[in-house]
Formats: C-alpha cells, structure tokens, sequence
C-alpha cells in the first residue's frame, strides 16, 4: 500500500494495488473518527487535527496498515506495519469459526448513546475486538462496552431476545451461555474465558 502527504501536506493519500481499502480510522487519547472509503484510493483530510500523535488504520481485506503519524506544524508519518485482524494466539482459541455469537456493542459518550445487537461471524468480531481495544484508549471512547454471548439455540434466542431487548441480561438459560465469553469496557479490558 501506498502513503503519502499530497503536495499541500494538508491530506493523506492511501492507494492499494488490488485489495479495496474499506475504512481508515484516525485515532488518539482525545480522537476518534472513522472513514468509510471502499476503493482503492483515497484522500482523508487532516486539516482538522490538532497537534499531536495519531494512530492511523486502515483496513484492506483481513489487514489493517498501522501507521503513526506526528503533527507538530509539520505532518510526519513515521512508522508502518502490517497487523492481521484475528491474533491466531488469542481471539482464535475463543471463537469456533463455523458459529455465530451474539455481539452487544455501546457506544457512550457525554452526549448520547447507542447500543447495537446482532449475530455475528468470527471475522466479524474480530474487528469488533480490535475496533474496542482501540476505543477504549480514547476519550471519546472509554465508555464503549462490546460483549460477545456463545448461543445454544439460535431460533429460540432470537425469538426471546426479540421479545425482550434486555433477554441477553437473563442470569440463568439453557439457550445461551450467560456470561460473555469475552467483554470489553474500561474497567475491565479483558477476555473472560469458559
């Protein structure tokens, strides 16, 4: 992958040679943004960051491209790597690759919050799990919570989580493991294991 300031140096300019760059993420203790690009090209102002050191991701296929990058007057990106979505060591030995989980993902912020549940695929929640550790070393973001329940009896649960929204609190049931098989939140940043 290419990068590089544009002649200004006021925008970074990401190119990948097949692969689609599907989001760049521009983050430090006190930032957080998030850019959908889906092409192989693209532009991402930085006129509106303030002095400062960042972590800039972008995600090509299972990959993100890390970089770090300097502004002090001067932009300077001073450092890449390659980093794969699912650390084999860890996150692998949680997840069978075949199932689906159930994923509850907030986001809390001074002024608002959201909370978002689905089933989701293994590589689905990997970049969840990648995505909240990032978060949680922000601001913005330390309030985020991301919890990942191991299903039994899929039917069955979603026809009782529809019913109740808050059915995946339930302390007891035989349709899915109660305790999160990972959860992630400021306090406790750390995989719960079985």
């Amino acid at each position: 992958m290419i990068q590089k300031l544009n002649e200004s140096g006021d925008s970074l300019i990401l190119e990948s040679a097949v692969k689609k760059i599907k989001q760049v993420d521009i983050l430090n203790e006190d930032y957080l943004e998030s850019i959908v690009v889906d092409s192989t090209k693209g532009k991402i102002d930085l006129t509106k960051l303030s002095v400062g050191n960042y972590v800039v991701q972008a995600r090509i296929g299972r990959k993100w491209i890390v970089m770090y990058m300097e502004i002090n007057g001067d932009i300077n990106i001073k450092e890449k790597k390659d980093v794969l979505l699912n650390n084999k060591n860890s996150k692998k030995k949680l997840f069978d690759e075949n199932k689906m989980y159930w994923v509850v993902y907030e986001s809390n912020s001074q002024f608002s919050s959201r909370r978002t549940m689905a089933l989701k695929f293994v590589d689905e929640i990997d970049f969840l799990i990648d995505r909240i550790e990032l978060e949680l070393k922000t601001e913005e973001g330390k309030y985020n919570k991301l919890l990942v329940f191991d299903i039994y009896n899929k039917p069955k649960f979603i026809k009782r989580q529809h019913r109740n929204k808050e059915y995946y609190k339930s302390k007891k049931s035989k349709l899915f493991n109660t305790k999160p098989i990972y959860k992630a939140e400021r306090e406790n940043l750390d995989t719960i294991e079985n």
